[in-house]
């Protein structure tokens, strides 16, 4: 499926361009920006030339996305939505944004588009976010967006050597089974 843009009211989500290196780049290289996410920060042009040219050429069910702002245009991050299950129609969201436009609501705003499109144009039927349980920034974008905490994962990923604890989130496209609308 080619990617066409999915837009909202303050970003639009696009295919990755040979010429956002080096916005790539000034988002990539901020560790605090990467601290919470699976890859450590990177400095190197052609590690951002890579990755944009892998967003083309990556694997079946990754759809891959610049996060951009919708009035300027600019690149303020990435956002992608994996296939983790094609029989069970489930998919995962992750987000990474420049630091200087942290809080201002766009990581929501890119995930949401993001679940939107996974339910509406894929027919999943699940969308799950993995969060670091200290990311207190993410659980709060993830809840905001609709989705709910199903659970702990302890010693889950590990980053710079020590494994992490990460929080579930979940969204489906059908509601609970009535049993489980009181279970938390």
């Amino acid at each position: 499926m080619e990617l066409s843009p999915l837009t909202g009211a303050r970003v639009v989500l696009r295919p990755f361009r040979v010429d956002d290196v080096p916005a790539v780049l000034a988002y990539a290289s901020d560790a605090e920006v990467t601290r919470h996410l699976e890859w450590d920060a990177y400095d190197d042009p052609a590690t951002a030339a890579a990755f944009i040219r892998s967003t083309h050429n990556g694997p079946p069910g990754w759809y891959a996305y610049a996060v951009t702002d919708r009035e300027s245009g600019a690149l303020v991050g990435g956002a992608d939505l994996r296939i983790l299950s094609a029989y069970d129609r489930r998919g995962e969201v992750g987000y990474g944004l420049a630091r200087s436009y942290w809080g201002k609501g766009y990581a929501a705003e890119a995930a949401a588009l993001l679940v939107r499109f996974g339910f509406e144009r894929l027919h999943l039927v699940r969308v799950q976010a993995l969060c670091a349980v200290d990311n207190v920034r993410s659980l709060r974008t993830l809840e905001r967006v609709g989705m709910r905490r199903e659970g702990r994962l302890f010693n889950y990923r590990a980053k710079h050597g020590r494994l992490g604890d990460h929080f579930l989130y979940a969204a489906t496209s059908r509601p609970l089974h009535p049993d489980a609308a009181g279970a938390r």
